[in-house]
């Protein structure tokens, strides 16, 4: 199985970095795994320009990478259990999250997904939410494995 988890962000060396490359490490035990950040010139030059433009660089900038079963990470997007989103990655050859930039995503984007899902009801802080995506992708593998961390 492979499993890439597209963001926009810059690829930055911080506290977060530690705790996602740990997960990192532990998923890579049950599957392939690329996590790709995305940050360019046209990304920057639309988030100072307003919510539209930066929308549509993102939706730009992670088209190509659409491959396997997609999933975007939108607060709109369904509220899942653990369980349930360990029962979403089970049976898939490639799945690929999608983690938009300080604007979200395009409705247009969301609608070319397979599905979207809610981490939260609340507003996360981007890396927050992709390390709580991480976790969850993790725990996903041991639930579906019957692994004791879900316990």
């Amino acid at each position: 199985m492979q499993v890439n988890v597209l963001s926009i962000q810059k690829n930055n060396n911080d506290e977060f970095s530690k705790i996602n490359e740990n997960y990192t490490k532990l998923i890579k035990k049950f599957c392939n795994f690329n996590d790709v950040c995305i940050f360019n010139n046209k990304i920057a030059l639309a988030q100072n320009t307003n919510a539209l433009e930066a929308k549509k660089s993102y939706t730009n900038a992670l088209n190509p990478h659409k491959k396997g079963f997609c999933i975007a990470l939108d607060e709109k997007g369904k509220n899942l259990t653990s369980i349930e989103f360990a029962k979403l990655l089970q049976d898939k050859n490639e799945i690929s999250f999608f983690i938009g930039g300080a604007y979200g995503f395009e409705r247009e984007f969301i609608a070319q997904m397979h599905t979207s899902i809610a981490l939260s009801k609340m507003t996360l802080v981007h890396k927050f939410a992709k390390t709580m995506l991480l976790e969850q992708i993790y725990r996903a593998f041991c639930i579906n494995t019957n692994h004791p961390y879900h316990k």
